[in-house]
């Protein structure tokens, strides 16, 4: 009876980024300096179409202030990842890329603008499961962001974030299938 324990614990717990399984969470960043401020939140939402392979829509929301100047961005856009199976491991390296489109608005005392925005980013990173359905993750890379009428900017991001993994059975079982 142990032995059969074990192998269903072991089971679930590589069971997470299989066919048919559902990805979602988000990264949060809260930045704080004199006279400047900045709260992004990026939530997102994937499908696993192969085993280890998730593809789906992220939406960025990024308000900052820098002395008398205030931004507010609204961005989405696909993303894909894949992860790479460690045997008998709470760890998943993964790869990942994204491309997001949006619109900035810049206020300064006494003028407003509009812009529309282009973002592409690919990094790699892991992801550390907490249990069978939770992890938290960490990723890094190249960052490259265009605002309409501005030069791009172009470099190194780094984001921690959760993901809760649904099982496909579970996904099924709450909509009532």
């Amino acid at each position: 009876m142990g032995l059969l324990a074990l192998t269903v614990m072991a089971i679930a717990a590589n069971a997470q980024t299989e066919k048919g399984d559902w990805m979602v969470g988000g990264n949060l960043t809260i930045s704080t300096a004199t006279g400047n401020s900045q709260f992004t939140v990026q939530p997102m939402g994937g499908y696993f179409f192969a085993n280890n392979f998730v593809a789906g829509l992220n939406v960025t929301l990024n308000f900052a202030k820098k002395g008398d100047v205030k931004t507010s961005e609204i961005a989405a856009g696909p993303f894909a990842r894949y992860y790479i199976n460690i045997k008998n491991s709470s760890f998943k390296p993964f790869f990942h890329a994204e491309y997001n489109l949006g619109n900035l608005e810049t206020t300064v005392p006494g003028s407003k603008s509009s812009n529309t925005t282009g973002n592409f980013f690919l990094g790699a990173g892991g992801a550390y499961f907490i249990n069978s359905n939770v992890a938290l993750e960490a990723v890094a890379g190249y960052n490259h962001t265009k605002v309409q009428g501005v030069k791009a900017e172009n470099g190194f991001l780094f984001r921690i974030g959760f993901q809760v993994h649904l099982l496909g059975g579970e996904v099924a079982r709450v909509r009532g299938n």
